[in-house]
């Protein structure tokens, strides 16, 4: 078995009531990645921040980003998509679009959702206009954006539906190279991805696109991914954690280089490597690495 890339969501778009870990500049984005780096994360998925913790879609933000990062560590970047409410396809790239800013890896949601958070305990659903829309055509230019940039797809999939449009890309020859899955749980709180169990991953896996060059890594939003991370390192996959996806209340509020040491050491404890950022590299298919100016 190959060993374990873990990625790291140090931020999202999470605000700082919940923890106080969570990385709005750049210079902090920075600073947290690197100390993730350290305790054995080798892919980072940031969004970029104003100093208030507002998102910031600009260029000029995700190129300082990676900028800092590759000075402090070899981490490969897979950051968010520039994601505003009535942003057309040419705008969301502009992360990716900026050599200076130019990821390993071109992250894209692989379907519709309604994203509004559900509280458990008010039995009501906190906001109810959030909805992300991903079509056909917008896949088709990412995938074009990917191969044009020589950079890696790294497809995230909420459910067997996406999935099963991931494969049907796939068959249809759209992506080049090997495809990341990023297959994505959900706590209680969002119900618009499967649950964060062992069935909601397996049946996640039920779907695996059969007979393409892919790896898979596992992330679990407002929901704690440590209690399945026994279950995917013996199954062969990958790991993402982050404060950005779950405050882990439970595990009295943890840093992001906290829970990367975790998954490591699971991973360990089972007999598992974890991959260096070269393995990692391999692994996932990503490009040769950007030179820092």
């Amino acid at each position: 078995m190959n060993p374990l890339v873990i990625g790291v969501n140090p931020n999202e778009n999470t605000m700082r009531e919940e923890t106080p870990h969570i990385p709005w500049t750049p210079a902090e984005i920075a600073a947290d990645v690197a100390a993730c780096a350290r305790a054995g994360a080798t892919v980072a998925h940031v969004h970029a921040r104003t100093a208030d913790g507002a998102p910031d879609h600009t260029a000029q933000a995700y190129a300082t980003i990676a900028t800092l990062i590759r000075e402090r560590c070899d981490v490969l970047l897979a950051p968010s998509l520039a994601n505003g409410a009535g942003f057309d396809v040419g705008q969301r790239l502009a992360p990716v679009l900026d050599p200076a800013a130019r990821p390993e890896f071109l992250t894209m949601d692989m379907g519709c959702a309604v994203m509004d958070l559900w509280d458990p305990d008010e039995h009501r659903f906190r906001t109810d206009g959030r909805v992300v829309v991903n079509d056909t055509a917008t896949h088709r230019r990412l995938f074009a954006c990917a191969r044009d940039l020589g950079i890696t797809p790294w497809m995230a999939s909420f459910s067997v539906s996406w999935t099963r449009t991931i494969t049907a890309h796939l068959d249809a020859g759209e992506v080049y190279g090997r495809a990341v899955l990023q297959l994505v749980l959900g706590g209680p709180e969002f119900p618009a991805a499967h649950p964060a169990t062992v069935e909601g991953l397996d049946a996640h896996l039920a779907f695996l696109p059969r007979g393409h060059d892919l790896a898979w890594i596992v992330s679990a939003h407002r929901a704690d991914v440590l209690a399945l991370a026994p279950e995917v390192i013996r199954r062969g996959g990958h790991i993402a954690v982050g404060v950005g996806d779950h405050p882990h209340v439970e595990r009295d509020l943890p840093t992001n280089a906290e829970l990367v040491a975790e998954v490591a050491a699971i991973a360990r404890g089972l007999g598992r490597d974890v991959a260096s950022p070269d393995e990692a590299r391999a692994i996932l298919g990503a490009p040769a690495p950007v030179p820092t100016r």
